[in-house]
């Protein structure tokens, strides 16, 4: 799910965020903390710097002759870190470049400087942002000693890093995120929520709204957010899960991973579709409701018909619905028609449902829900106890008749698993146990 910080789009774990100086453009996927994290959509790699603004790479320049404390550098990086939860896409192409930087600041210091307590935390901040731990590493190797709380916290940190995860559940795991300065304190949070995901969910949920309070309108809160949100979804949590969804609409919908919720939103909603689950379905309107129209209606029409294929009846039917009031026009409408009516063509609708399928303008619609109609129609007119026009082509003898039952069976049969989903046993109601097919409809 949504572990270890910024990744790669791809899982690779890369370096993520550096900063410095003025306004430097920091550049991560979630900010959970480091290695290896979830596949995110945009993340930036080092070959993509030079394809940034020309603005947002001088940004990323330090100031000449400047001489930056180690804790001056990460805290130039946190700020930078907010400005992609609200939307700044530049950021991320500058990331290898900072983080470079921030490396080179802490390569620079004296070791001396390492036994203030706010830059062994920068060291920790470093590492959980993605940094390389042969920096830090480094600097211990030259004799860098940290403050006691400092020692426990950057090495707990280094074996995150390095993905030794049982050394830093106990390392870190001692310490209180509450009791350190917000930004370090959020950071560590969501470290130990990735930490604790598998071993202790509880405490992994404690960790995650921990970091959202401690710093408020960050990267760190938006992604502690987000993987909430996708926890309590797995857990049945749906009121908090409905009211998490709707406050990251809110707050994030600009940020550069909000495709990425999005996303997960959907594929959540198919689940519920998929399985017949009316009720649990009907429970994220509130959320759909935050979102712009053409979204909603794409999102009702995906739920519709994939719930269709699945054999879910009435859920289809409630998804068609939402969608046709939020079409502006009868070509918007058409499909939310068409899968009402295919909804319906395996019940004792059939007769209404034949003659709105057989009505739709084929034009409008995408070759595969043309075959989907075509499928519903051989459906409705068998559940009605005839073929209509195409039956009475078949009563006759002839070439005519050889083309229509061609025809006919050719469209019956490139439509076949959209037919039998549409009889299956249980069509139209949720059975329990029954199979949940992938989700994979897309508007």
């Amino acid at each position: 799910m949504m572990l270890r910080a910024s990744a790669a789009v791809g899982g690779a774990p890369t370096s993520k965020f550096a900063a410095i100086g003025g306004a430097l453009m920091l550049g991560l996927a979630l900010l959970t903390p480091a290695r290896g994290a979830e596949a995110t959509p945009g993340e930036g790699h080092a070959d993509k710097v030079a394809a940034a603004p020309e603005s947002a790479r001088a940004a990323a320049e330090p100031p000449a002759g400047a001489s930056l404390a180690p804790y001056q550098a990460v805290r130039s990086l946190q700020a930078l870190q907010d400005q992609v939860a609200h939307g700044n896409t530049a950021a991320q192409a500058a990331q290898a470049r900072m983080l470079t930087h921030v490396a080179a600041v802490f390569a620079e210091a004296d070791p001396a400087v390492w036994k203030e307590p706010r830059n062994a935390g920068a060291a920790a901040l470093y590492l959980f942002s993605a940094g390389r731990a042969g920096t830090v590493r480094d600097l211990m190797a030259r004799g860098a000693v940290f403050p006691a709380d400092g020692d426990r916290l950057v090495k707990g940190a280094l074996a995150y890093a390095e993905g030794q995860d049982e050394i830093a559940r106990g390392l870190l795991g001692k310490l209180d995120p509450r009791a350190l300065p917000r930004g370090l304190g959020g950071h560590l949070a969501l470290v130990l929520a990735t930490l604790f995901a598998d071993k202790d969910p509880a405490k992994a949920g404690a960790m995650l709204d921990t970091a959202r309070l401690l710093v408020p309108g960050t990267l760190v809160e938006e992604a502690a957010l987000r993987r909430q949100i996708f926890l309590l979804a797995e857990t049945a949590s749906i009121e908090k899960f409905t009211a998490l969804s709707r406050q990251y609409i809110r707050r994030f919908r600009g940020s550069v991973f909000a495709a990425n919720f999005k996303g997960r939103l959907t594929s959540f909603a198919v689940r519920l579709a998929v399985a017949g689950d009316v009720a649990q379905l009907g429970t994220l309107d509130p959320i759909f409701a935050e979102l712009p129209q053409g979204e909603r209606r794409a999102l009702y029409l995906t739920l519709s018909r994939d719930a269709l294929l699945a054999g879910r009846a009435e859920a289809a039917r409630y998804a068609a619905a939402r969608a046709a009031a939020l079409s502006p026009g009868p070509a918007e409408a058409e499909r939310a028609r068409l899968y009402a009516a295919a909804a319906g063509a395996a019940s004792d609708a059939a007769p209404a449902a034949r003659a709105t399928l057989t009505a739709l303008d084929g034009a409008r619609l995408p070759p595969r829900d043309a075959e989907l109609r075509d499928a519903a129609v051989v459906v409705a007119a068998s559940v009605d106890g005839g073929l209509g026009d195409h039956g009475q082509e078949l009563g006759r003898d002839g070439p005519a008749a050889d083309s229509a039952a061609a025809l006919l069976i050719d469209r019956a049969h490139r439509a076949m698993a959209a037919g039998d989903a549409l009889l299956a046993p249980g069509a139209g109601r949720s059975v329990p146990g029954a199979p949940v097919p992938a989700a994979g409809g897309t508007p």
